[in-house]
């Protein structure tokens, strides 16, 4: 399954390092619904990340898209928006 997870600059650097977002992991299903939840939480990157058992949260939907978790380290996330230059 493919989410978009929203992050800190900080911690999107440290997902650099470490080549990897340790679990749990939560994304939203649409990029709208990253972006509409990165403006009310005043975070600056998007990933789009890619896990194999996903499970829906019973909150932080909006009506862009829904939010689920992966239990799981992710090692298979790519950037899509970055509101700082060295995300």
């Amino acid at each position: 399954m493919i989410l978009y997870h929203v992050t800190s600059e900080k911690k999107a650097k440290h997902y650099g390092t470490s080549k990897r977002i340790f679990k749990p992991v939560r994304g939203f299903t649409t990029i709208m619904a990253a972006l509409a939840w990165a403006v009310k939480a005043n975070r600056k990157v998007i990933y789009e990340i890619t896990g194999t058992t996903a499970y829906k949260l019973p909150d932080h939907h909006n009506q862009f898209g829904e939010a689920w978790w992966f239990d799981e380290d992710i090692i298979d996330f790519k950037c899509v928006f970055s509101a700082v230059k060295d995300a």
